[in-house]
């Protein structure tokens, strides 16, 4: 395990460095007075660890914290202090540990053992290159490359994982994560709820080897794991100038319901819609193209369906249905799926057909 020290006093260090060179695994790399000397050497060193005091004169060790794990995110923090009040800042980073001076050889021996834990196992589940798949259509699914499901321990845990995720890298202030996840909560009550809720996530993620799967600066968290997700897929075939039908089947099978739609993420909302309407607008173009061709394919079918779902009393989609069925002669389909879209519209909306489109339907009636 290789370690570097962090304390402005050099007696610290010399007793601090003492102390853990009694440790057989543990190889100390450098000791620093200077925490910005200590930054600046941290990529060549790729210390495991960095026992780091809290209180070094006009440097605060929280906030440098924060810039060793911008620069590593795989370090674990042991923090070293004489005051407790520092306690929950300490949390928020997601340190490794927290020790109080005079440093207590049995307290430094659970704290290394648990060092020696984390770092065994994030060195073989993160060698696995265990990049997790999110599923985010219809149900919301983060899956390891196994194929193993995170099981959650409640369900703000998994909310809060989609929420930060949905940033897309953003870093998101402690405040608005409150104001979202917790918004029938006081302040005091929001704040334990969600340092619980970290913890129970980072706890998830530690297990899958990402240690600092979320990061805390600035007062901010970020979600930081590799991630591949049906988004993602999503996006780039959305970002395309022209779309195949393999593209359109693609969509097809992404889009199985609205973005997070099973979980009511309020939140989600906005995002949820956008989609919903790229969707809608790509698969009418193509749909439209499909008919002027007169290419009744299996994809048009599909394409149609979906639109339908999607907005069951939009009038130009029902148009096309029956153009659809009308084109190829399938009167028994054409009669089944008219007779609910009247029904349906005059119990939902109170509305009727519009004039065009019953005078589309019964002209292709008159032909078969």
């Amino acid at each position: 395990m290789k370690v570097i020290l962090v304390d402005d006093e050099p007696i610290a260090l010399e007793v601090l460095g003492a102390i853990l060179s009694t440790y057989e695994d543990i190889n100390i790399l450098r000791s620093y007075t200077d925490p910005i000397v200590a930054l600046k050497e941290l990529k060549e060193l790729q210390p495991d660890v960095i026992f780091l005091d809290i209180e070094m004169g006009d440097t605060n060790g929280l906030e440098m914290a924060q810039l060793f794990l911008e620069c590593k995110s795989s370090v674990e923090i042991v923090f070293i202090t004489a005051y407790s009040q520092y306690a929950v800042d300490a949390f928020e980073l997601n340190a490794m540990d927290y020790l109080l001076k005079p440093i207590q050889k049995k307290r430094l021996n659970k704290t290394i053992a648990r060092l020696e834990e984390k770092i065994s196992e994030s060195s073989q589940i993160g060698s696995l290159g265990n990049e997790l798949i999110v599923n985010s259509f219809g149900v919301f699914e983060v899956t390891d490359n196994m194929g193993n499901p995170l099981i959650w321990r409640t369900q703000k845990t998994k909310e809060l994982f989609a929420y930060l995720w949905e940033q897309n890298d953003r870093h998101v202030s402690k405040d608005l994560i409150m104001e979202t996840i917790f918004p029938d909560k006081d302040l005091d009550k929001a704040t334990t709820h969600l340092h619980t809720t970290i913890y129970q996530l980072r706890k998830n993620l530690r297990k899958l080897g990402y240690p600092n799967g979320i990061l805390y600066f600035n007062d901010s968290y970020q979600l930081d794991v590799p991630i591949t997700s049906d988004l993602e897929e999503l996006n780039g075939i959305l970002q395309l100038k022209n779309h195949t039908d393999g593209d359109i089947l693609r969509i097809l099978n992404i889009y199985k319901g609205d973005f997070l739609g099973n979980e009511g993420y309020h939140w989600a909302l906005g995002t949820q819609q956008r989609y919903k309407d790229l969707v809608f607008n790509l698969l009418y173009d193509f749909s439209k193209i499909q008919l002027g061709k007169k290419n009744y394919s299996s994809i048009l079918k599909m394409c149609l369906d979906i639109m339908y779902k999607l907005d069951p009393f939009n009038d130009d989609v029902a148009k096309m249905i029956i153009e659809y069925y009308g084109s190829q002669g399938k009167k028994s389909k054409l009669e089944t799926f008219f007779s609910n879209y009247v029904e349906n519209l005059w119990e939902e909306m109170n509305l009727k057909p519009l004039n065009s489109t019953n005078g589309l339907y019964r002209k292709y009636m008159e032909k078969m």
